[in-house]
This record gives structure tokens, C-alpha cells and sequence, in this order.
């Protein structure tokens, strides 16, 4: 293919179409690959989101069946260091095919700047690229159909990055009106209130790419901070409409828009409503440090048809307008299409709803690659693949996102990280330069794990040059003991106290026993006994100096000898990593693992041991439930499983990224709640395939569970008894 891009100057946060006229309607063949984003549309008809994303220097083509006159591909360049996609230079490469073997090329579509999105705009968050506002002159769909208005550019041959194929199968596209209102009114203007800032606005220009507050061309978020809702009013500034999706979505925000005259209309999307001094249980679209917030200027009377340009998630959404017009609001959801293979069916309808809550968290978090969330990042992390790579086998009977994923990882660029590192997240620009050291070890586990399931295959074998690239970096970091020491960057244990500076500093318990489990692992990837044996030796080292008789502290540190002594810092977190990743046995210390699953975790009462930092999710709660997974304590995991995610499931349909809306509320790992719903209600382990038994728990249930996208398990259990 022949990749073209316009001769204009501008490639930050620029948007431009690309149009073919076929003369008449007929079946073609259309090859794709385009960066940074692309849409395409078939007659006027919404049809693709992509590509799906690559490693720096490549780009992942598609195939796409076209029964269509027209046809139109959006290309949008963000040319900003993101966690989301690459920095990259922009360009546009497609082959049409016509079933009466016509063939077209790049160069045959004609070129337009769609000059109605703002370009010097805020960032939409600190990870991602640019918030979206429109001046609208015209309806899009005109350009759809060959009719549009907007600057013709010329067009130059550019590099065309090396082609890989697409592993996920494409997204479904369902549009989505299942809102119900849930309140209006109309919207004053307090100029007083402080306008909403943040690392991304602040920063961008400078240590970020992007565009300086004071090069702004319109100043979206600015304007909704200061937004007061009165409810039931019929008069103001905007009237306004809060709709409720009934669950966080994701997708495309689409607007049916009927303008009398010119005005402005806003949609604010919340993944949960908020209260504060100005307005209660109201749609804050800046929560968890997003601008989730579109704006479109209709500049003359007449109907549109508008869109997003990017996929966003929310359950609730309001809309704003001035007078003179009407809105119908939707979403065109962007999710994996083969989600609904696994069926699942529970007398207890609370485990029907985290099932299901944990389906859709997948389903959002597994388009092109495995996501840490679909809204503030859409970023391939590391560990949260480790989790949500399980339910993705589960829920599709495939692993095409994770495989897509690690090859991702295999051609992984390093720049300004040390030599062995690979990034925290990719495919992702590594920001000021910051990694996770830990991240690289659970990469180690993941590919271990990705092994024993699928075999020593190209993957694996593909991976090993970054796995001993990772040990050779913390060979580097190990101190005299062989632990490592003051490693540098984000040092991470877990959304909690235990990440605080001052525990991770020095000699980190958490972070040495993950590396000996690592150790282990490479051993077996590699064949090589001697990273056995000195996993073997850092595990007794820290059974020595890190536990007090009681308790394994969280770091140690030097004193002014030079010695390594504990501090006195403790997390519940750091006995779990211990006994998850098989440091110690509960024989072995089996106080403490009585203390940690009788009086702490779920069990802990207010007050008890309060010198004890407490767990979040990822990774000490999660931690636990594996933990009396690996015991058989079946009715104990179902009943830690509906305590956790029983709440969540109510109030978002969706498993989040901490036990608190603090954060995301749609998180890819959390989906990994569906392995234990299962072990605890039959005994079958989603990973091993073991079957633990031949009973349930008194609870029926039925489920047919994908082990591949043809063959299928069934599992009943009826009066207690399983019947496969």
C-alpha cells in the first residue's frame, strides 16, 4: 500500500477525511491502515473505529467488506506523547477493490481538513490525547455522501510503517438509547466558582505535548466547572437533560441535533453522580482527572448528525443546550463481539450481576488489546493483563487481546528507559521517563502463565530476550544480599498506604518476594536452575531479617552503620504477597495466616490493628480470594466475592479499579472476579481446568463456559450435586 498525508503544517490534534466515490453502490474490499486513529463510514453509515494499535514503527492493517457508493475514512493525528497511542507521524495507506476488479489506491480518495474541531484545546486527561469541540457549519454526513464543504488539501507520499496483521476480531457497534431521564432543569453561570485545573492543562506545552492555556481556542471544561443546576427550572442560560444508561458504557457520543437557530450544545458523561457545595448528585465530568466533557457550536439553523471522535465511558450523561434546540442523545458502544459466548445462569441473582458486571468490564477493556480502563487511559498496563488475560479466555473461549498485547510488548521500543526495562505500558510514550520496576516482573509471570496454558510457542519464545533483558537490569539493582535495593522510578506494591515513599524505599519486602517468584518462573522459561536456587536463597533471606515473629515488615532500611534494619512499617498487603507468591507456606507460618484470614482482610473489626495499613484490590484483596481459593474454602470466596463486588455490580454494572469509586469503575482485571464466581459455585478452576470436587454449595447454577470459539464446557449444579 502507498501511505499519503496533506501538505499542511499542523499534525497536533488534526483531523482529516479521506473520500472515495465508487460512481455507484457495489461490493469492495477495503485495506486500512492509518495512524494516529481512524473512522470509517459507508454511505453516511458509521463502520469501523481503529486501527488496532502497534508497536513504534509499525502499523496493524485490516480488511473491511464495503456495500457502498461512498466511501469515508476519518484519520485523526493527536502527535502528542500519550499512554493511549504513540507518538507517531501521521499517515493514510487504503487499497479498494471492487468485485468487478476495479482497484483504487490512497491517492485516488481526495483530502479534506475538517476544520469544524478545534484544534488548540485542552488535553482530555494527563494519559490521553485532546479533549473534543466542535464549531459546526455543516452536517458531516454531506461530506459522507460526497457533498460536504471543507478545505480540498493536496496530498504527499509519506513513510509507510512496517505492516503487521490485526489479531482481535472487530469491535460490535451497537447504538445504544437504553437511557432513561432521570432528571432536567435549566443551567445558570457562577463566574465566581473556580475553574477546574489540572496536571494536563498545566503541564501541557511544556513537560507534556499539547497546547499551553494561554494558545486555547475555546475553553470547554473552563466553562462547565461554573455550571450551577436548578432543577425542574424551565428557564436559564442552558436547559439540560440527565439521562441514565442503567451501566457504564463505552463508546461513541452521538447526537441527533434539530438547531432553530445557532447556539451550543454540551455532554457531560459521569461514571457516577456527585455531590458538592454547588450541586448535588450531578454529573461532574472531571472526576478521576478527565475532561469528559464534548461540546459542539451550531453555527446556523438546520439538523446534525454528530459524534466523538474517540470512545469514552460514563453511565450517566446530561446534555446542555441553549434555546432553539432539540437533542436526541445515544451511544455507539466500541466492545469486544465475542463476550456473550461464556452463558451463565444463578439462583442468587447478586452473582448473576457481578458475572455480568465482570463480562462487561472485559468487554470494554479487550477491543484491540487488554486496557487498564476504556476512559481516563485506554493504556495496556502490565499486571492488570496478568488478571484480565483470565477472563478474556474465559468470557471469548480466545486470547486474541492478549495475544495482541504481548506481541506489542516483543517489539517494544525502550527509549529513555535503562537498558533491560520495558515499559509500565504499551503501546505508550513513557512520559518523563517513568517505569515500574514491578511491572516488568509481573510481564515475567504473565509470560510464564501464557506458557503452561498455550506452550513454549512464538509468543513465549519471542518474549524471552526481555525477560533476561529484566533480570540483567536487576541484577544491576541487587545489593550483597542479593535483594534488591532503592530500585528507581515508581517503585509500586499496591493502591494503598503500602505504595507510600517510605515504605517502598530501601529493601521493599513486597517487591523481593515478587522477584523470587520471578525468578522461579524464568527459571523454567529459560531451563536454568541457578535463578532457581537463588530465588531459592532471597526467599530465606527475607524469612530471616523481614519478619518480626509476628508480622513481615514492609521495607528495611540502612542505619547510620550502614546495616540493614526493619522499619516499622506494616501492611496487610505485604503477608499476602508473601503467601501468594509462595515465599513462605501456611504450615510454615500458620499464626499468621490465622491471623490474616480470621481477623483481618473482610473479617477485620474497627480498630484492630490499626498500626496495619489496609488492603485495596490490586493486590491484597485479590490476593486473599486466591488465597482461600488455593484452600478449597469455596463458601468463603462466594461469600467475600458478593460482599466486594456485590456493591459494585449495583451501583455501576461494572468491577472497579479500587474497593471505592475513587477511581475508575470500569477496570480490566477486576473482571478476573468471574474465575472465583465459578470455582466457588462448581469447583472448576477457569486456569488449571481442575474440577475441585463433584458438589456445589447450595446454590444452583448453570453455565456453559468457551474453551475455544467452538468447543464448550457445561456445568450444572442442581440440589447441590454437579452434573456436567
Amino acid at each position: 500500500m502507498k501511505a499519503i498525508w496533506a501538505n499542511y503544517e499542523n499534525k497536533m490534534n488534526t483531523t482529516l477525511a479521506f473520500c472515495l466515490d465508487l460512481k455507484e453502490t457495489q461490493n469492495a474490499k477495503i485495506r486500512l491502515a492509518a495512524g494516529s486513529l481512524c473512522k470509517v463510514y459507508l454511505d453516511g453509515a458509521f463502520a469501523f473505529f481503529g486501527p488496532q494499535r502497534a508497536a513504534k514503527g509499525y502499523a496493524r492493517e485490516i480488511t473491511l467488506s464495503s456495500n457502498a457508493r461512498h466511501i469515508t475514512i476519518e484519520v485523526e493525528s493527536i502527535y502528542i506523547e500519550t499512554f493511549w497511542v504513540i507518538k507517531s507521524e501521521p499517515f493514510f495507506a487504503c487499497e479498494v477493490t471492487t468485485e468487478s476488479g476495479e482497484k483504487y489506491t490512497s491517492t485516488d480518495f481526495k483530502c479534506y481538513l475538517l476544520n469544524d474541531r478545534v484544534t488548540k484545546v485542552q488535553k482530555y486527561s494527563y494519559q490521553r490525547g485532546f479533549a473534543e469541540s466542535y464549531k459546526m457549519k455543516n452536517d458531516r454526513t454531506m461530506l459522507y455522501l460526497g457533498k460536504g464543504d471543507y478545505p480540498l488539501l493536496e496530498v504527499r507520499e509519506v513513510e509507510l510503517p512496517k505492516l503487521l496483521n490485526s489479531f482481535v476480531d472487530i469491535p460490535s457497534y451497537d447504538e445504544d438509547k437504553s437511557y432513561t431521564e432521570i432528571e432536567n432543569g435549566s443551567i445558570s453561570v457562577d463566574i465566581s466558582r473556580p475553574v477546574w485545573r489540572d496536571r494536563a492543562h498545566t503541564m501541557a506545552g511544556r513537560e507534556l505535548g499539547g497546547y499551553r492555556i494561554e494558545e486555547w481556542e475555546d475553553f470547554v471544561s473552563d466553562e462547565a466547572t461554573q455550571f450551577i443546576y436548578h432543577k425542574g427550572a424551565t428557564s436559564g442560560k442552558y436547559l439540560y437533560n440527565t439521562y441514565d444508561f442503567g451501566r457504564i458504557l463505552t463508546g461513541f457520543t452521538t447526537l441527533t441535533i434539530k438547531a432553530k437557530n445557532k447556539g451550543i450544545v454540551y455532554v457531560l458523561g459521569g461514571e457516577i453522580l456527585t455531590s458538592d457545595e454547588y450541586n448535588k448528585d450531578y454529573v461532574k465530568f472531571e472526576r478521576d482527572a478527565t475532561s469528559n466533557i464534548f461540546k459542539w457550536e451550531i453555527k446556523e439553523a438546520g439538523e446534525y448528525r454528530v459524534s466523538t471522535f474517540e470512545p469514552y465511558a460514563y453511565r450517566y450523561a446530561t446534555v446542555a443546550h441553549t434555546s432553539g434546540i432539540e437533542c436526541e442523545l445515544s451511544m455507539v458502544r466500541l466492545e469486544n463481539p465475542n463476550v456473550n459466548r461464556f452463558k451463565f445462569s444463578c439462583q442468587d441473582k447478586r452473582a448473576e450481576k457481578i458475572m455480568e458486571a465482570a463480562r462487561s468490564t472485559l468487554a470494554q477493556n479487550a477491543v484491540d488489546l487488554l486496557t487498564d480502563c476504556p476512559s481516563r487511559e485506554r493504556a495496556g498496563w502490565l499486571s492488570d493483563s496478568y488478571f484480565s488475560s483470565v477472563a478474556e479466555k474465559l468470557f471469548t473461549g480466545e486470547n486474541q487481546a492478549e495475544e495482541a498485547f504481548l506481541d506489542n510488548y516483543r517489539r517494544a521500543h525502550t527509549d529513555r528507559l535503562p537498558k533491560g526495562i520495558i515499559p509500565m505500558c504499551y503501546p505508550a510514550d513513557c512520559l518523563e521517563g517513568t517505569f515500574i520496576p514491578n511491572w516488568t516482573l509481573w510481564y515475567i509471570m504473565e509470560i510464564a502463565k501464557y506458557a503452561r496454558l498455550y506452550g513454549k510457542n512464538e509468543t513465549v519464545l519471542g518474549a524471552l530476550d526481555n525477560v533476561r533483558g529484566i533480570l540483567g537490569y536487576f541484577k544491576s539493582c541487587e545489593n550483597e544480599l542479593e535483594l534488591l535495593e532503592d530500585l528507581k522510578s515508581w517503585v509500586f506494591v499496591e493502591w494503598s498506604i503500602a505504595n507510600h515513599w517510605k515504605r517502598t524505599m530501601g529493601v521493599n519486602v513486597a517487591t523481593n518476594i515478587t522477584y523470587a517468584k520471578c525468578l522461579i518462573e524464568a527459571s523454567w522459561l529459560l531451563d536454568d536452575d541457578n535463578l532457581k536456587n537463588k530465588a531459592i536463597r532471597i526467599q530465606n533471606k527475607i524469612k530471616e531479617i523481614a519478619f518480626d515473629g509476628k508480622l513481615f515488615v514492609d521495607n528495611l532500611i540502612r542505619n547510620d552503620k550502614g546495616e540493614l534494619v526493619k522499619t516499622d512499617h506494616y501492611t496487610e498487603v505485604c503477608q499476602y504477597y508473601a503467601f501468594w507468591f509462595e515465599c513462605i507456606t501456611n504450615e510454615e507460618y500458620f499464626e499468621l495466616y490465622k491471623e490474616l484470614m480470621d481477623n483481618l482482610g473482610t473479617n477485620r473489626k474497627p480498630g484492630y490493628l490499626p498500626h496495619v495499613g489496609e488492603p485495596n484490590v490490586m493486590y491484597g484483596i485479590y490476593m486473599r480470594i486466591d488465597l482461600l481459593m488455593r484452600e478449597g474454602k469455596r463458601d468463603e470466596v462466594y461469600k467475600e466475592c458478593i460482599a466486594l463486588f456485590g456493591k459494585m455490580a449495583e451501583l455501576t454494572g461494572t468491577l472497579w479499579e479500587h474497593n471505592s469509586t475513587g477511581a475508575s469503575c470500569v477496570h480490566g482485571f477486576a473482571a478476573y472476579a468471574s474465575r472465583w464466581l465459578i470455582y466457588a459455585l462448581t469447583g472448576y478452576d477457569t486456569i488449571t481446568g481442575k474440577q475441585d470436587g463433584d458438589t456445589g454449595i447450595g446454590i444452583d447454577c448453570e453455565m456453559k463456559i468457551p474453551l475455544d470459539k467452538e468447543n464448550y464446557l457445561n456445568l450444572t449444579i442442581r440440589n447441590n450435586k454437579l452434573i456436567k
